[in-house]
């Protein structure tokens, strides 16, 4: 069996999210997909954002879709309210499948920085592997795997691409996040949860 770990600060979640679990899911039908929000990103420390419930709150409803019994919201990360490593998930994914082999749902613009990533070759041995979705370049065109990843490792998916950002959509001004972002419903819960702050609904 295949185990997906696509994880994220999903701060908020959007339709580029839903699109990666979307082209996850239809590529690989028959794979156990785990969908992980993260506490805090090591590469995001100090980052105004929405508070943990809130985020998984959010991706409850911008997900909800999706979910079966292949596609799981994991609040492994979340919960655990510290700074969240991937190889720590990835260990604990191999003790609830001790069977399966382990891939890492990532985007293009993680690949040249992977190498940062806490223990990034003890992420690669315990993975098959790398699964990158694209967020920019649209296919044909080549994507470059840094000489650090072994080729083997890495496969490029050819969908279409969806560029999207969780820090663009939270700087967009008075909360106008319109369908081609976020849902409807996760508009509105994410502008109840600034309202009961009393901030401004612009980042």
């Amino acid at each position: 069996m295949d185990v997906f770990l696509f994880g994220g600060s999903f701060n908020p979640p959007h339709r580029g999210h839903r699109h990666v679990i979307e082209t996850i899911s239809q590529t690989y039908p028959n794979a156990l997909l785990y969908i992980c929000p993260n506490y805090v990103s090591p590469f995001k420390l100090g980052e105004k954002s929405f508070t943990a419930q809130e985020i998984w709150e959010l991706c409850l409803v911008e997900f909800e879709g999706f979910f079966s019994e292949k596609i799981i919201l994991w609040d492994r990360e979340i919960k655990e309210q510290k700074i969240s490593y991937t190889i720590d998930s990835l260990k604990v994914l191999r003790s609830l499948h001790p069977q399966a082999e382990l891939s890492l749902v990532i985007g293009e613009d993680n690949l040249n920085s992977f190498d940062k990533w806490k223990s990034y070759l003890e992420i690669l041995d315990a993975t098959k592997h790398l699964i990158v979705v694209r967020r920019k370049s649209t296919y044909p065109k080549e994507i470059s795997i840094p000489s650090f990843l072994p080729s083997a490792k890495v496969i490029i998916l050819k969908n279409p691409i969806l560029p999207m950002s969780s820090t663009e959509i939270r700087f967009i001004k008075n909360g106008a996040w319109d369908e081609t972002l976020v849902l409807p419903k996760t508009r509105e819960l994410a502008m109840q949860f600034l309202k009961l702050k009393n901030e401004d609904v612009s980042f």
